[in-house]
């Protein structure tokens, strides 16, 4: 029996499809979900979220947010934002990681607030680095982009 996963932004939809199983990372570490997995909410925190169809692998960056895991193998994930590998340009995330260092390193011993901004960016782009880097390794076979109606998913 497959999962029925959905993963959404503000923005939109990024994924919706039938998985095999997906690995989280919630508050509490990494979570895996099977079929028929107990019912469960939780908070998603920057990380990978690891999908697995057949034969077939995908990652994506994620920036925090909830999980819902459903009754009758169903998975909401609602994230603050989420790139799929193929979306992500190394060059860029590189240069965003340097801009939050280099403002780390400004607000270390002024302002709680913007260090704690700053240091939530560069985590952000540490994944997104993760996430891109296996990604342009080599020909990695993706799961199918989501499926879902034309206006759903600008990618």
């Amino acid at each position: 029996m497959p999962i029925h996963f959905e993963l959404v932004t503000p923005e939109r939809v990024v994924f919706r499809q039938e998985i095999d199983i997906i690995t989280l990372p919630t508050e509490s570490g990494e979570v895996t979900i099977l079929p028929n997995h107990i019912p469960l909410v939780s908070a998603l925190v920057p990380g990978v979220v690891h999908l697995k169809k057949g034969k077939l692998e995908e990652d994506v960056a994620v920036s925090g947010g909830f999980i819902e895991v459903m009754p009758e193998s169903s998975i909401r994930v609602l994230a603050d934002t989420a790139e799929r590998g193929f979306e992500l340009k190394l060059d860029v995330i590189e240069k965003a990681k340097a801009r939050a260092e280099k403002l780390m390193n400004e607000t270390i011993h002024s302002n709680d607030a913007q260090y704690a901004a700053a240091a939530a960016a560069l985590e952000r782009e540490i994944v997104r680095y993760k996430v891109a880097r296996k990604h342009i390794r080599g020909p990695v076979p993706t799961i199918d982009k989501a499926i879902l109606p034309d206006n759903e998913n600008t990618v």
